[in-house]
């Protein structure tokens, strides 16, 4: 077993100097998410463990950090998500458009919302979730942008458009702007819908010619990139397919994603309710338990101790460990022989439990037949994620009276098959 306490942080892994600025260049800044690893990252694992032409996978594609590195970088990717918006981003962050068709259709675009003459009130017949979160005057602004948006003939600038729409959305809200959880705020000063769309697309155009440029200095325009809603338990995939395996599995409560989407989930008609889709995450509780036997006698024992002290946490924990056991055996098996797979993963804590995912990972990559190679310790200088959790364990930020700050670490390990 290896004793990860006794491991010292590694400073060429912590990106301590990059700035927050250095983070969103090209098209990573397009959209807010939370626990997205920083690029610098990704593309220091991609040039040390592939060579141009390798094709990378993400199993766990988020907002497609790995694959814009991936495509920068010439090599061709593949990101998996079981989040549609997670999707939408991604996708949106990887296609790159023609700098000219974007400025024309922008004028396009703002000419039908000037000219829009939709005086219904939306805001009567919308989700009774969204009325929970938005006043009437905003939500039906948005409804005039969203509606101008669906307008848009090119699917790729309407993609990009959704996009933008779908970053907007928290600031045009009620929501709590300094909480990625789920917390009113009455007395909020809420973002005009028209200003806040026009200034984050002004962004968004600049950022995507920055990445329109460097494909076409770095000749990799025509590198293969997909992103795709699909499953890491169950991935669409030959066996012996990939060169390389570069992704981060959610923390334990990864269902959490959800709620903190829930605003583009509900607009976008992903789900009607969000309970509907929290049983497809991965380690969700929302789902009873499935476990089958985990092949970590770390992770039962951890397991065990949460059964004598909350069911419910323990039959989080358990699908949790469950399944990435099933994520683990797939990349196993669509790995090439010879290749590496790279999970970046940290611990965290749950009335004073410690769940150790970093160790747990370790022993199922042994069991399931990958030759373990190496952990790094990095100190989570850059990372776009708060560390803090209130007395349940939820997400919460660094006012809260009860706060514990539990992420302050994680851990890259590195396997071979």
């Amino acid at each position: 077993m290896v004793n990860l306490n006794t491991i010292k942080s590694d400073k060429n892994w912590s990106f301590a100097d990059v700035s927050r600025r250095e983070t969103r260049y090209a098209t990573h800044g397009y959209h807010r998410y939370p626990a997205k690893f920083i690029p610098q990252i990704v593309k220091k694992i991609i040039i040390k463990y592939s060579k141009r032409g390798d094709l990378v996978l993400d199993s766990f594609g988020g907002c497609g950090t790995t694959l814009v590195e991936s495509k920068l970088n010439g090599r061709e990717s593949i990101g998996l998500d079981v989040n549609e918006v997670a999707v939408l981003i991604a996708k949106a962050k990887t296609i790159g458009i023609n700098p000219q068709i974007l400025e024309e259709r922008n004028k396009s675009l703002f000419e039908r919302i000037s000219n829009n003459r939709d005086f219904n009130n939306n805001f009567d017949n919308a989700n009774k979730r969204l009325q929970y979160w938005f006043k009437p005057e905003e939500f039906n602004k948005l409804m005039i942008i969203y509606n101008c948006i669906q307008g848009e003939e090119a699917s790729k600038v309407r993609l990009f458009y959704n996009c933008c729409f779908s970053n907007i959305l928290k600031n045009c809200s009620i929501w709590y702007s300094k909480s990625i959880k789920p917390m009113r705020d009455d007395s909020k000063k809420i973002a005009e819908p028209i200003s806040a769309f026009t200034r984050h697309l002004d962004y968004m155009v600049r950022k995507n010619k920055e990445y329109v440029d460097l494909l076409k200095a770095k000749k990799v325009e025509d590198v293969l990139c997909q992103m795709k809603k699909g499953d890491a338990r169950k991935i669409n995939l030959p066996d012996g397919h990939v060169d390389l395996v570069v992704t981060s599995p959610p923390y334990v409560t990864s269902y959490e994603y959800a709620e903190l989407h829930q605003l583009s989930i509900l607009w976008f008609n992903f789900a009607d309710d969000i309970k509907d889709i929290k049983k497809d995450f991965v380690g969700t509780s929302s789902r009873e338990n499935t476990r089958r036997n985990i092949n970590s006698v770390l992770a039962e024992d951890t397991i065990e101790k949460l059964s004598k002290k909350n069911g419910k946490l323990f039959r989080h924990v358990s699908n949790y460990y469950s399944d990435l056991s099933r994520c683990y055996e797939e990349m196993y098996r669509v790995l090439k022989k010879d290749k590496y797979a790279c999970i970046i993963i940290g611990d965290t804590e749950y009335g004073n439990i410690k769940i150790p995912n970093a160790e747990v990972t370790i022993e199922l990559l042994k069991n399931i037949g990958f030759d373990f190679k190496k952990v790094i310790k990095r100190k989570l200088s850059s990372k776009i994620f708060t560390p803090f959790r209130d007395k349940s364990g939820r997400f919460t930020d660094a006012k809260h009276g009860g706060k514990r700050k539990i992420y302050q670490y994680e851990y890259i390990i590195f396997a071979k098959k």
